[in-house]
C-alpha cells in the first residue's frame, strides 16, 4: 500500500472537486498554476515574436501575461476554497503593474 503525503481527491465527483481538494491539501497548488500561466504566456509569446520579427516587446507580453493570469485567477474564484482573497489581490496588483509598464514603455509597434 502506498503512503501518500496528502489525501487523494475524489475523481468521481468531477474535475473541479479534484482541483479544490488538491488546493485544500496543497495550498501552493493554485499559486503554482498562476505562475505557470504567467511564465508560459510571457516566454512563449516573447520568444515567438523575437523569432518572427527579430525583436520582442517585453512590456506587451508582461501585460498580456498579467491579464491571462488574472483571468485564470477569476475562474479559480468560482470554486469554493480554490483561491483566497490575498492571492487574488496580489494577482490583480501584478496585472496592474504590468499594464502600467506597458503603457509607460515606448516600443516599436505600439499605438500610444
Amino acid at each position: 500500500m502506498t503512503n501518500y503525503l496528502f489525501d487523494q481527491p475524489n475523481l468521481t465527483a468531477g474535475i473541479d472537486d479534484a482541483f479544490i481538494s488538491t488546493a485544500t491539501n496543497v495550498p501552493a497548488f493554485p499559486v503554482m498554476i498562476l505562475v505557470f500561466v504567467f511564465v508560459l504566456v510571457f516566454i512563449g509569446g516573447s520568444n515567438n515574436e523575437k523569432r518572427r520579427k527579430g525583436f520582442s516587446d517585453y512590456p506587451f507580453w508582461a501585460a498580456l501575461s498579467g491579464l491571462s493570469m488574472f483571468m485564470v485567477a477569476l475562474l479559480m474564484t468560482l470554486g469554493d476554497g480554490m483561491i483566497n482573497l490575498t492571492t487574488l489581490g496580489i494577482v490583480t496588483a501584478i496585472a496592474i503593474l504590468c499594464g502600467v509598464w506597458f503603457l509607460m514603455s515606448n516600443q516599436k509597434g505600439e499605438l500610444l
